[in-house]
């Protein structure tokens, strides 16, 4: 007899939820898309445990009748296409009639729903893709379903997700991305009862821009609007000259359906060219186009979109970025011809220092030594000394502010806070709540340049990181240490010049910055002499 059998019925069932079903934010996700499908004005997102112990999306849109609630959860069920060819000019969120269906099948699902408040609703109840129990209700008009216990059938897949937290991150981002697209909806978003997102209806994009970026940073934003007839481009970039190293938005939708797409994100960068100067530009752009240039079904969950044409994409969205901020197409990066190897280790530490200090381009410091000359990165040698500073003392020496620094954090900045506040305070950073989710910073570290642009990126950064890595003291120092550096094209007097290689050296391993980049370079007279063809 073969070896190969056919799978039963509920093994495939499960296994096609996974390829949709990754986690819960793709439940929210598919949820979501549903409510607008949907026509809802008002849509409101509970979350338990990160989502795994629930997930409940309640709108106040066309609601189904007993007939559709039923059908709502088996495969292949879509009120979205009838042949094949409707594939082509789908203008819905959703359409293949699986989102359900596959959560159904990993899960406890409730359905409630209503066409007609003045009507009877309907009542289902599904476990494992199998109804359990189906009644007549009374509700309002509308629809809420409530996902409970998510791969409590798949143990594996379950043990697989990861912190309630790092979860909750995802579907934060997961909503404000939907938030950002329509406007003209009423988005609330709860964790264990208490509202982190409530984003009334706005009359635009920028507006609700509003709710997730600093104002000077919205202010920096440059409205852009290209027409072609392939394709439509709208969206807000980043003035190049106000890019930071760490971006707070950057988001893509292809007729207003978020997906990544590296080829609009590789476009951009184009775009922007040299001018970006190693930062990150904020963006979201908005690309409208007909159906049937698009194919959003290459990836399982339609994260990922591919245009009909990449090529002519790539370079539609480079031109108009770079002409809609009035960038020369000339400035490209300058190709760096130096050909001089580190000598690194400690053959610098041995020779003398000749205090002769100048700067290059306000970012590095050259100085004489005995054997030639040593360039020093003032950024990587400011990180390895507040890193050591950091992780070396027991008691860090902090300065109060004579003007405490207040920030009013994002939810899941704001879950990280309240996480780590007790490390932070160790390591010089001390803190409090002062209303909501606002913060008020008291002291910083000693000899760091942690301003209020710097102790927001830190954050930002630090709810990006895994909470392991945040449980990590090196971890979190490393990213003090980048954010409190003295930054390049910082403009040093030669007293500080000083003062900051006299730290450096006295550091454990001065020769390198906590990311393992070098921190010196040093060129002989030797290597000068052969330059110039002296012997």
């Amino acid at each position: 007899m073969g070896s190969i059998k056919l799978l039963s019925e509920a093994t495939i069932r499960k296994i096609a939820a996974g390829e949709v079903i990754a986690r819960p934010a793709s439940v929210v996700k598919e949820l979501i898309e549903n409510s607008i499908d949907a026509q809802s004005t008002k849509i409101t997102i509970e979350i338990q445990k990160g989502g795994k112990d629930l997930i409940r999306v309640i709108d106040n849109g066309i609601g189904m009748d007993r007939a559709d609630i039923r059908l709502a959860v088996s495969r292949h069920a879509t009120s979205k296409i009838n042949t094949i060819d409707d594939l082509t000019q789908l203008k819905t969120m959703g359409f293949r009639g699986e989102a359900l269906a596959s959560i159904a099948a990993v899960s406890r699902l409730k359905i409630e729903t209503n066409t007609d408040t003045a009507l009877t609703g309907n009542y289902l109840k599904v476990e494992g893709g199998i109804i359990k129990e189906m009644a007549e209700i009374a509700r309002a008009k509308g629809t809420t379903i409530s996902v409970e216990s998510l791969f409590y059938n798949l143990p594996v897949r379950r043990g697989f997700l990861k912190s309630d937290n790092y979860e909750l991150r995802l579907i934060i981002e997961t909503v404000k991305s939907y938030v950002l697209a329509y406007p003209s909806i009423h988005f609330v978003l709860r964790s264990e009862g208490k509202e982190l997102l409530v984003c009334p209806k706005a009359n635009s994009v920028k507006e609700r821009l509003g709710l997730f970026m600093e104002r000077a940073r919205l202010a920096s934003l440059i409205e852009i609007k290209v027409d072609n007839p392939l394709l439509a481009l709208y969206g807000f970039f980043t003035e190049p000259s106000q890019a930071q190293a760490v971006y707070e938005i950057q988001e893509t939708f292809f007729n207003l359906r978020p997906v990544r797409s590296r080829t609009v994100l590789r476009a951009i960068y184009e775009g922007y060219g040299a001018t970006l100067r190693g930062n990150n530009p904020n963006f979201v752009v908005f690309i409208t186009t007909s159906p049937e240039n698009l194919d959003v079904n290459i990836h399982p969950t339609k994260q990922e979109v591919k245009f009909a044409d990449e090529r002519f994409l790539f370079d539609f969205v480079a031109e108009a970025v770079r002409k809609g901020l009035g960038i020369k197409k000339s400035e490209t990066i300058l190709k760096d011809n130096f050909l001089y190897q580190s000598a690194l280790g400690g053959l610098i530490a041995d020779e003398q220092i000749t205090p002769n200090f100048w700067q290059l381009h306000n970012s590095f410091i050259f100085a004489q030594i005995q054997s030639g000359y040593c360039i020093i990165d003032q950024h990587a040698a400011h990180e390895r000394i507040i890193y050591e500073e950091v992780t070396k003392k027991r008691t860090m020496d902090v300065q109060g502010l004579l003007f405490p620094i207040m920030i009013e954090l994002k939810p899941e900045e704001f879950t990280v806070f309240e996480e780590i506040t007790g490390e932070l305070r160790k390591m010089g950073i001390e803190a409090k709540v002062f209303s909501g989710r606002t913060i008020v910073v008291e002291s910083i570290p000693t000899g760091t340049y942690l301003g209020k642009e710097e102790i927001s990126e830190l954050f930002a950064e630090l709810a990006k990181m895994e909470k392991k890595d945040r449980g990590k003291q090196d971890e979190v120092a490393k990213l003090i240490a980048c954010k409190g550096a003295v930054k390049a094209g910082q403009r040093l007097t030669p007293l500080e010049m000083e003062s900051l290689l006299n730290r450096l050296f006295a550091c454990a391993e001065p020769y390198f910055c906590p990311h393992g980049r070098p921190v010196i370079i040093k060129i002989t007279l030797e290597d000068l002499f052969k330059r110039f063809g002296r012997t």
